[in-house]
C-alpha cells in the first residue's frame, strides 16, 4: 500500500523516475520563459494525473525527479518525448519509494542561479551539469535541497 497525495491509501505502488534531457530553444525568447511555460502545463497535468516533483534547468539541460504510479510515470515521459522543448531525452532510471519526496509540489522547479551555485557544488556540480555523468541519486538529492529553498506551488 502506498500513500497518496491527499494522505489516504492507494494498492497502487509509487515509483520515482529521473530523467535528463536538452533545451531545444525556438518556441520563446528567452531560458526563463520556456521554464515558466514548462512548469504551468506540467502542474495542471500532474495535478489530474497524481504526479509530483522537482525540474531543475541549468542553461541548456533540464534534470527533473517524477514521482508517481509507474503506468503514470510512463505516459508523462511519453508527452516529454514528443515536447519539442526537450531533445535527447535519457531516463536515468526508474525505482519503488515508499514516500513523495516532493509531495508538495505538483511541480516544483528552478532556473540555476549563481546564488545556488554553493548547493550544486555540494553535490558535485560545479559547471554545467553533465548529462551523461549525473546519477540517479546526485538528482534526487539535488532536486531536494533546492526544493527546500523553495516555496511550494501546484
Amino acid at each position: 500500500m502506498a500513500l497518496r497525495r491527499d494522505g489516504s491509501m492507494n494498492a497502487t505502488p509509487l515509483h520515482q523516475l529521473v530523467y535528463t534531457s536538452a533545451y531545444r530553444a525556438g518556441r520563446v525568447h528567452s531560458e526563463l520563459q520556456a521554464l515558466r511555460a514548462i512548469l504551468s502545463v506540467s502542474r495542471r497535468n500532474n495535478l489530474a494525473a497524481g504526479v509530483t516533483g522537482f525540474l531543475i534547468f541549468d542553461r541548456d539541460s533540464f534534470v527533473q525527479v517524477l514521482e508517481g504510479p509507474r503506468e503514470t510515470l510512463e505516459a508523462t515521459m511519453a508527452r516529454i518525448e514528443q515536447d519539442d522543448r526537450h531533445r535527447d531525452v535519457t531516463v536515468i532510471g526508474i525505482r519503488p519509494i515508499e514516500t513523495r519526496a516532493f509531495q508538495a509540489w505538483t511541480m516544483g522547479g528552478c532556473h540555476r542561479t549563481p546564488q545556488q551555485q554553493p548547493i550544486f557544488a555540494a553535490h558535485g556540480i560545479l559547471d554545467r551539469i553533465d548529462r551523461s555523468k549525473v546519477s540517479f541519486e546526485t538528482v534526487v538529492s539535488l532536486a531536494r535541497d533546492l526544493s527546500a529553498q523553495a516555496s511550494p506551488q501546484g
